[in-house]
C-alpha cells in the first residue's frame, strides 16, 4: 500500500495523533528577527480536519527530548518571527514526538531527526526533509512545497 493511501487512512482513523511572494519577502526581511512561538498542534486527527476546512497543508515536524538539532531547529530556525508568520499564514503546524508518535514516524519513513514532511489536504507528499535546516533553508523547503501543491492542483484541475 503506498503511502498516500496509508496517511489517509492515518489521518482518518481516530489515531490521536499564502503564497510565494510572502515567504519570499520573509526571505529578504532584515536577519536577526526576534523569536517567536509557533502556536503548534499536537494531534494529527484535528490538525488534518483544520487542513481540510481551510485548504492548507500540513506541515509536521517531528522531534525528540533528547534530540540537539531537534531543539536547535526550534529554537535557531522555527522561533524566527518572519518564519513563524509565514508559516502560520500558508500550513497547519503539528509537531509530532518521535519517541510517542511512532506509528505515524513509520509510515511517514522518518528516519533521522528532526524531520520535517509536508503534506497536503489530501495526503500528497509535497516535501519531506531530515535533519537541521537553517532559516533560508526552511524558506526554500516551504517555498517548494507550495510549488509542489500548485502543480499538482493544475494537473487534477485539468482532469475531465
Amino acid at each position: 500500500m503506498d503511502r498516500r493511501i496509508f496517511c489517509v487512512k492515518l489521518l482518518g482513523s481516530g489515531l490521536a495523533l499564502g503564497s510565494l511572494g510572502s515567504l519570499a519577502s520573509a526571505e529578504t526581511a532584515g536577519a536577526g528577527a526576534t523569536a517567536q512561538k509557533l502556536k503548534w498542534h499536537k494531534s494529527l486527527k484535528p490538525a488534518h480536519k483544520l487542513a481540510i476546512e481551510t485548504d492548507k497543508p500540513l506541515l509536521i515536524v517531528f522531534g525528540a527530548s533528547w534530540c540537539h538539532y531537534c531543539h536547535k531547529l526550534e529554537r535557531e530556525t522555527l522561533s524566527d518571527k518572519r518564519l513563524v508568520a509565514a508559516i502560520e499564514r500558508d500550513f497547519i503546524p503539528v509537531h509530532l514526538d518521535f519517541d510517542r508518535d511512532a506509528k505515524v514516524a513509520k509510515i511517514l519513513e522518518v528516519e533521522r531527526l528532526p524531520c520535517t514532511v509536508i503534506l497536503s489536504p489530501q495526503a500528497d507528499l509535497l516535501q519531506k526533509t531530515e535533519g537541521y535546516t537553517d532559516y533560508k533553508g526552511y524558506v526554500k523547503i516551504l517555498q517548494a512545497s507550495l510549488e509542489q501543491r500548485s502543480a499538482i492542483q493544475q494537473v487534477q484541475n485539468q482532469q475531465p
